[in-house]
């Protein structure tokens, strides 16, 4: 009789997205339990708060101001 071989199968790869949330969740809940103790995790949540709300900063502005007029006379 011949020997069974199993068959290790491959995991699928974890959703990136699933883990940015859940990062995400992770680091807020954090900085709300601790009031921002300055730990390592605090520090990571204001590097990514602020990477996330970079959009809404002055030089933003500035370049949307700068393309509105091109894409109203595109459109």
């Amino acid at each position: 009789m011949a020997p069974q071989v199993e068959i290790s199968r491959i995991p699928e790869p974890a959703d990136e997205t699933a883990i940015l949330r859940e990062q995400l969740d992770y680091l807020v809940g954090h900085a709300a339990l601790n009031a921002q103790c300055g730990c390592a995790e605090c520090r990571r949540y204001l590097r990514v708060r602020s990477i996330l709300l970079e959009i809404f900063g002055e030089a933003s502005r500035a370049n949307v101001q700068e393309i509105a007029p091109r894409l109203a006379k595109a459109a």
